[in-house]
C-alpha cells in the first residue's frame, strides 16, 4: 500500500449567490371571506436548485415525481413566526413536481392568513418525516452509486440534502420561488490519464475509488439549514457515484485530520492510499475538486499517481440524479457555417436532436440551420462556442447573437449563452414563448437589441445582467412599447441594474410582474424609453432620476409599484404621457424648475402629499396629469404663463384648499367621463377658495368644477371683471363673485314683477358695512350693519305691463371702502307673485271636483313676463289630457297654476346651484327632489284645495328644464307630486310622454312601471337600482300598480275579467315583463305608456284610473259603464318595444321609477302651520 503526500496548494474559491423571490406587494380584492378560500389567495410554490448546469440542461434542476417538504409559517405583526414541527400555516407539506406542467402540486391548499399577514417558507429535499426541526437526523447512504430504479432513489440522491428559505414574503397572487441549495459538500475526483499508456489501455484499466473516513450521520437545523456531523468517522468506506473518471461523493461537512487517507484509489488491481499534510475541510455547498493523473512507467508498468489540481467550487450538476442523463447534452465540435456537416459526422440526426451543446466556432448561418432545420432542439449550450462574423459586407459580426437568430423557435426550452459575446441584436430569441428558467447575461456583453428576448413568457427564474452592459432596447425607429428586449417576461427576481448602463430603451422591462426589489438607476444613465418600466407592480421603493436623463417619456414608470419618493432633477424639461401613472409614489412632490410642459395622466393615481408647486416655465398642464393625488394640499397657485388645464387635471385631489389662477390662464377643460373624473378640479372637494386674477375670464367648460362647492366660498376676481364673471361659462355657477372676499352679498341678484317683492338677502363682511347706493323703487332694511347680516331687500309694486326696470344695490365695506354689487330687475306683468288662475272647472262629479295644481319652478321675472310660463302650464294641461281616460273623463277636473317667482331662471343639478322658488334639483340622471313642505303648503292656496283633498289632488312641478327627466313623488296617503320637465328629447321620451306617465300614470293612476331594464327575475336580481319583490308588494298592499302582478296565473291576475271578454280579449293577455325586471313580473298587453311613454294606457290601467277618478268624485262605479265610454284607440300608438333585448336606451335616458315616502304630507311643518 502506497501513500501519497500532497503539499498545500493555494485553493480558489467561487462565490454563487443565492437568489430568494420576496414580494411585497399585495392586492386587498384577491381574498375571500373568512369562511371561503379561492385560488386567488392560494399560497403557490416553484422549488429549483441552485446550482451550476454543466452536463445538464439548464432546467430547474428537479424531474418528474421528485417530491420536498414545505413548512410555511406566519409572521406575528413585524415578527418572524418560529419553525415548529407542527402548527405552523402549513407543516412538512408535501409538493410533487409535474414535469409535464412544470409546476409544483401542492398535497392540499394552503392559503394565506389574510392580505397582510407575511411567512417565510422552509423547503428541503428528499421528503421525509422530520420529528425535530433543531435536530433532524440525516444520513448520507454508504453506497452512493446506486441508481433510482423502480421507485427506489439511487444512493447518490438519497445523499444530496437541498434546504432553502424565502423571507418576509408579502400575500401575493403569483408563486413564490423557493431557491434550494445543497447543504452538504461534494468530494469530486477526476483521474487523468498521463504518460505511458498503450492506445486503448487507460479505457480498459479498471479504476476504483472509495471515499474513506469520513461520518455519515448529520444533525440538520431545518430553521436556518446548518449542518453538524452526528458520530465519528466511519470505519467502512463511501463508494462514490461514477460517471466516466469521474468520482462524486456526497459528504457531511466536517474536518478531516492532516495525514488521514481521505481517498482509496485503485488503479489495476494496486491499491494507493490518498492523503494531505494538512486538515481538510468539507465545505457545505461546494465541491471539492482533486484532479489526479495517472502515468504508467515504462518497463515496471507501475503506477504513477500525481495530484495536478485542487480547487473548491460551486456546486455543479450531476448526471445521475433527477433524471439527469435524459437531459444531457449532445456535444458538437462545429467550424463557423459547419454545424450542419458536424453532426452529420459525429452520426447524429440533427432533425432528432432535443439537447445539443456547442463547442468551436460558429457563425449566423449556423444560427439559420438550428432555427429552419432542427425542429426539435429544445436546449442549447453555447458556452464554449465562440461566434464568428459573416463577412463580404454581411453586417452580421464577430461575437454577437445575429438577429432573428431563434425568433419565434417554439421548441426552444433551455438556453445557455457563450462567454465570450458582446451583443445579442434584434429578436434573436423573441417569440420563444416556452424558454424556460434563468437568464445569465454574460460579462463582456454591451449591447441588448430592441425584442431581444420579447415575449419569453416561460422565463420564469432569475435575470442576471452583466457589469459591462451599456444598451437595453432601442432610441431610434421607436414603433411602440412592445420593442422592450425583455417585455412579457415572467423573470422573479430582484431587478439589479448595472452601474455602466447608459441606455434604457422603450419598454425594455415592460410587463416583467415577477421583477421586484428596489432598484437603482444607474449614474451614467443617459436615456430612458417609452415604457421602460411600464406594469412592474413589484418593482417598489424610490425612483431617483439620474443627470444626464432629461426627458421622462410617456408610460416609463406606468403601473409600476415604486411606492417611495420620487427625485427629479432640475434639468429635466419635459414629462410625457402616463410617465409616473398609476405608481404609489409618496412624499412631497418637487417639480424641476426648468419644466416646461406636464403631459395628461403624468401623475395619475399616484400619492403625492404637501403642498405641490408648478414650475414658472410651465405652459400646459395636461388632462388627468395630477388626478387621484388626494394628500396634495394647501393653496394651489399657478404661474402667470400657464395658459390651459386639461380635463380632469386635478380630479379627485380632494385636500387642495384653495385655486389661484393666473392672468394668462386661457381655458380649464372638461370631458365626459364615466368615473366622475373629467372636470379638471371635480370633486376637489376640499377647495374653499379661488382667486382669479385675469380680467378677462378664461374658457371654463361646463362641469369642469364639478364637486367644487359653489355657494360655500367667495369667488375673488377683479372688480372691473365682475359682470363677464357672473355671466361668462363655468364661472356663472358660483354663488359669491366678488372682488373680495371680506364683502359679498347672496344671492347678488333679484327680480320681481309688478307686484311689491320681498327677498332675503345675506351680507357676509368681515367688519362694517352700508347701503352705499340704491335704485329709489327699492328699500334695504337694515341699510347698514356689522358682518354677517340677513337683509330684506323690497322691490315696490308698479302698474301692470309697465316697463322694465333696472338697478343696481350697492354695498360697501367701511373700513376698507370695498363694495359689492345685486343686480336688481323688475318686469311689468298682467299677474301678479303667487296670484291663482283657474285654468279648468270641474262639471261633474259630487264633490266639487278634482283638483290638479300645476306649477312652474325656476322662472324668473323675465321668464314669467314673457308670457312663455303660461304658454308653457297651459300647454302642460293639454297633454295631461290628451290621453284616454283622461280625454273622455275631463270635466271632472278642476285645473289651477299659480306664478311663483324664482330667483334665478332654470333649477339646479349636482354641480350646480340655481334659487329657485321650490329648490327643484335634478339629483343625477332624471331623478328630480324639492322642498316638498314648501311645496304642498303653496298648493294649499288654491281655490279649492283643502288639507281634507290634499292626498287626491294631483301636483305637477314643471321645472324650467329642456333636458329629459321626470319622477313621482308619492306618499302613502295617496299624495303625489309628478316632476315633469319641459323635455325636448325626441317621440316618445318627449314632454309629453313624461307627463302622461309621470303625472298620468303614477301621480294620479297609481300605475307601476312595465318597462324593463334589467334581463332577470325579480325575486333574484342583486342589483341596487330599483325595487324587488318587497317594494312591489308594498305598493300593492296600498291599492296601487293594478296593471302589474308577480303571478302569472290566468285566473289569479287582476285582470282575469278582460281577458275572457271578447270585447277586450284580443288584446288583453298576460306578458311577462315589468317593473324593471324581463322574469317574475307581469302586464296585461304589450305596450303602454307605462312601458315606453306613448299616449295609450293598458285597459286595465284605464280602468284603474276610472275606478279612481269616480271614487274621488263621489260616484258609484259600473264595469259596463265604463265599457261603454272607454276608447282604447285614442291616440296615435306606435309599437315601439324598450326593455329586454330591445332596449336602446341609454342610462341618461332610463326613467325613474317613482319615490314612495312614508306617512302623509300633512305631518310637514309648513303644511300643519297652513290653515
Amino acid at each position: 500500500m502506497r501513500t501519497i503526500h500532497i503539499s498545500k496548494h493555494t485553493l480558489l474559491y467561487y462565490m454563487v449567490a443565492l437568489v430568494a423571490m420576496l414580494f411585497t406587494g399585495c392586492s386587498d380584492d384577491f381574498f375571500g371571506s373568512s369562511s371561503e378560500q379561492h385560488d386567488s389567495n392560494r399560497i403557490q410554490l416553484s422549488g429549483d436548485i441552485d446550482q451550476i448546469a454543466v452536463t445538464r440542461v439548464n432546467d430547474n434542476g428537479f424531474c418528474n415525481g421528485d417530491v420536498m417538504g414545505v413548512y410555511i409559517v406566519d409572521y406575528d405583526g413585524n415578527t418572524p413566526g418560529t419553525l415548529k414541527v407542527s402548527g405552523n400555516r402549513g407543516d412538512n407539506v408535501r409538493h410533487t413536481f409535474d414535469e409535464p406542467n412544470y409546476k409544483w402540486s401542492s398535497a392540499y391548499d394552503l392559503f394565506w392568513k389574510d392580505k397582510h399577514t407575511h411567512i417565510d417558507v422552509y423547503g428541503y429535499y428528499p421528503f421525509a418525516n422530520p420529528e425535530s426541526i433543531e435536530d433532524y437526523q440525516f444520513e448520507v447512504q454508504k453506497d452512493q452509486s446506486t441508481t433510482t430504479s423502480e421507485g427506489e432513489m439511487g444512493g447518490y440522491e438519497a445523499s444530496d440534502f437541498l434546504w432553502g428559505k424565502v423571507s418576509d414574503v408579502a400575500p401575493t397572487t403569483s408563486v413564490i420561488r423557493l431557491p434550494l441549495a445543497h447543504r452538504m459538500s461534494n468530494a469530486r475526483v477526476t483521474l487523468i490519464q498521463g504518460s505511458g499508456f498503450a492506445e486503448g489501455e487507460w479505457a480498459n484499466t479498471k479504476k476504483i475509488v472509495l471515499t474513506a473516513n469520513v461520518a455519515r450521520k448529520a444533525s440538520i437545523n431545518l430553521s436556518t439549514g446548518e449542518i453538524k456531523t452526528a458520530g465519528s468517522a466511519e470505519s467502512t468506506m463511501t463508494i462514490p457515484s461514477r460517471v466516466n473518471d469521474e468520482w462524486r461523493t456526497i459528504v457531511v461537512p466536517q474536518t478531516v485530520a492532516a495525514g488521514t487517507t481521505l481517498f482509496s484509489i485503485t488503479i489495476g488491481g494496486v491499491p494507493y492510499k490518498f492523503a494531505k499534510n494538512e486538515a481538510l475541510t468539507y465545505v457545505a455547498g461546494k465541491m471539492m475538486n482533486f484532479g489526479i493523473k495517472v502515468d504508467k512507467q515504462t518497463g515496471s508498468g507501475a503506477y504513477k499517481l500525481t495530484l495536478v489540481s485542487e480547487s473548491i467550487t460551486p456546486w455543479e450538476n450531476d448526471l445521475v440524479s433527477h433524471d439527469a442523463t435524459a437531459k444531457e447534452y449532445i456535444v458538437i465540435n462545429s467550424t463557423p457555417g459547419g454545424l450542419k456537416n458536424a453532426i452529420t459526422a459525429a452520426n447524429k440526426d440533427y432533425t432528432k436532436i432535443k439537447n445539443l451543446k456547442i463547442t468551436g466556432e460558429i457563425n449566423a448561418k449556423d444560427f439559420e440551420f438550428m432555427k429552419d432545420s432542427m425542429e426539435n432542439l429544445a436546449a442549447i449550450n453555447l458556452r464554449e462556442v465562440s461566434i464568428m462574423a459573416m463577412g463580404d459586407g454581411d453586417d452580421r459580426k464577430a461575437d454577437e447573437i445575429p438577429h432573428d437568430a431563434f425568433n419565434n423557435k417554439k421548441s426552444l426550452t433551455s438556453l445557455v449563452l457563450p462567454n465570450k459575446l458582446k451583443a445579442i441584436r434584434t429578436a434573436a430569441f423573441s417569440g420563444c414563448s416556452f424558454l424556460t428558467g434563468s437568464l445569465l447575461i454574460p460579462e463582456g456583453v454591451t449591447d441588448i437589441d430592441k425584442d431581444a428576448f420579447y415575449g419569453c413568457r416561460s422565463l420564469n427564474g432569475t435575470l442576471s445582467l452583466p457589469s459591462t452592459l451599456k444598451r437595453i432596447g432601442d432610441i431610434i425607429g421607436y414603433t411602440g412599447y412592445w420593442d422592450g428586449p425583455f417585455r412579457g417576461c415572467q423573470f422573479v427576481c430582484e431587478l439589479v441594474l448595472p452601474d455602466n448602463l447608459e441606455i434604457i430603451g422603450c419598454g425594455a422591462f415592460g410587463d416583467c410582474p415577477g421583477l421586484h426589489g428596489n432598484i437603482k438607476l444607474p449614474s451614467k444613465l443617459k436615456y430612458l424609453g417609452e415604457g421602460a418600466f411600464q406594469a412592474d407592480p413589484n418593482l417598489t421603493g424610490s425612483i431617483n432620476i439620474p443627470q444626464g436623463v432629461t426627458y421622462i417619456p410617456e408610460n416609463c414608470f406606468d403601473g409600476s409599484g415604486f411606492d417611495g419618493n420620487l427625485t427629479l432633477h432640475d434639468g429635466i424639461t419635459s414629462i410625457g404621457s402616463s410617465a409616473f401613472a398609476h405608481c404609489p409614489l409618496k412624499g412631497e412632490l418637487k417639480l424641476p424648475k426648468n419644466l416646461t410642459a406636464i403631459s395628461e395622466n403624468a401623475f395619475y393615481g399616484c400619492d403625492f402629499s404637501g403642498e405641490l408647486k408648478i414650475p414658472t416655465a410651465v405652459r400646459a398642464i395636461g388632462s388627468h396629469a395630477f388626478a387621484y393625488n388626494w394628500r396634495l394640499m394647501g393653496v394651489l397657485e399657478f404661474p402667470e404663463g400657464l395658459q390651459s388645464i386639461g380635463a380632469g387635471a386635478f380630479a379627485k385631489c380632494s385636500s387642495i384648499e384653495g385655486l389661484i389662477f393666473p392672468e394668462s390662464l386661457e381655458s380649464i377643460r372638461y370631458e365626459a367621463s364615466g368615473n366622475e373624473d373629467g372636470g379638471a378640479f371635480q370633486n376637489c372637494f376640499g377647495v374653499s377658495s379661488i382667486v382669479c386674477k385675469g380680467d378677462m375670464p378664461a374658457y371654463v367648460q361646463n362641469g369642469a368644477f364639478d364637486g367644487v362647492a359653489k355657494d360655500n366660498f367667495t369667488l375673488e376676481v377683479p372688480e372691473s371683471a365682475i359682470q363677464q364673471y357672473q355671466a361668462a361659462s363655468g364661472w356663472k355657477d358660483f354663488k359669491r363673485i366678488a372682488a373680495h372676499h371680506e364683502l359679498v352679498c347672496r344671492p347678488s341678484v333679484a327680480c320681481a314683477l309688478s307686484t311689491e317683492h320681498k327677498q332675503k338677502l345675506v351680507i357676509n363682511a368681515e367688519g362694517e358695512w352700508e347701503v352705499a347706493s340704491k335704485p329709489d323703487w327699492c328699500e334695504v332694511s337694515p341699510a347698514s350693519g356689522n358682518k354677517k347680516t340677513e337683509v330684506t331687500l323690497t322691490i315696490k309694486g308698479m302698474a301692470k305691463n309697465a316697463d322694465s326696470r333696472d338697478g343696481k344695490v350697492v354695498f360697501r365695506l367701511k373700513n376698507k371702502d370695498y363694495t359689492h354689487e345685486c343686480s336688481v330687475t323688475q318686469y311689468g306683468y298682467e299677474y301678479g307673485e303667487d296670484e291663482w288662475i283657474t285654468l279648468q272647472k270641474a262639471t261633474k262629479g259630487n264633490n266639487g271636483g278634482i283638483n290638479i295644481v300645476l306649477l312652474g319652478d325656476g322662472f324668473n321675472a323675465k321668464d314669467i313676463a314673457s308670457g312663455e310660463y303660461m304658454k308653457n302650464i297651459k300647454q302642460e294641461v293639454e297633454y295631461f289630457f290628451g290621453i284616454e281616460p283622461y280625454k273622455t273623463y275631463r270635466d271632472y277636473f278642476n285645473v289651477y297654476t299659480a306664478i311663483p317667482l324664482s330667483t334665478e331662471s332654470g333649477v339646479g343639478t349636482v354641480n350646480t346651484i340655481r334659487y329657485n322658488r321650490f329648490n327643484t334639483t335634478f339629483t343625477g340622471g332624471v331623478g328630480l327632489k324639492a322642498d316638498y313642505d314648501e311645496i304642498f303648503s303653496y298648493a294649499l292656496g288654491a281655490p279649492t284645495v283643502n288639507k281634507g283633498n290634499l292626498n287626491q289632488t294631483l301636483i305637477i312641478i314643471v321645472p324650467n328644464s329642456t333636458d329629459y327627466g321626470g319622477i313621482c313623488q308619492m306618499w302613502q296617503d295617496g299624495s303625489a307630486i309628478a316632476f315633469c320637465p319641459q323635455s325636448t328629447y325626441g317621440y316618445p321620451l318627449d314632454t309629453r310622454g313624461v307627463i302622461q306617465h309621470e303625472a298620468g300614470g303614477h301621480g294620479f293612476g297609481k300605475l307601476g312601471d312595465e318597462y324593463i331594464y334589467h334581463n332577470a327575475f325579480i325575486d333574484a336580481c342583486d342589483c341596487s337600482c330599483c325595487g324587488h319583490v318587497d317594494e312591489f308588494n308594498a305598493a300593492k298592499s296600498l291599492g296601487w300598480y293594478d296593471n302589474l302582478e308577480i303571478t302569472g296565473k290566468m285566473h289569479s291576475v287582476g285582470w282575469s275579467h278582460l281577458i275572457f271578454d271578447d270585447r277586450y280579449s284580443d288584446i288583453v293577455d298576460i306578458y311577462e315583463g315589468g317593473f324593471m325586471h324581463s322574469r317574475g313580473v307581469f302586464r296585461s298587453e304589450p305596450n303602454s305608456c307605462m312601458n315606453n311613454n306613448i299616449p295609450y294606457y293598458s285597459t286595465i290601467s284605464r280602468e284603474s284610473i276610472v275606478k279612481r277618478i269616480k271614487a274621488y268624485a263621489g260616484e258609484a262605479y259600473s264595469f259596463e259603464d265604463f265599457v261603454k265610454n272607454d276608447k282604447r284607440d285614442a291616440g296615435i300608438v306606435e309599437s315601439r318595444v324598450f326593455g329586454g333585448n330591445g332596449d336602446q336606451r341609454t342610462a341618461g335616458t332610463y326613467q325613474h321609477a317613482p319615490m314612495i315616502h312614508k306617512g302623509s304630507p300633512l305631518k310637514m311643518a309648513k303644511v300643519r302651520r297652513h290653515r
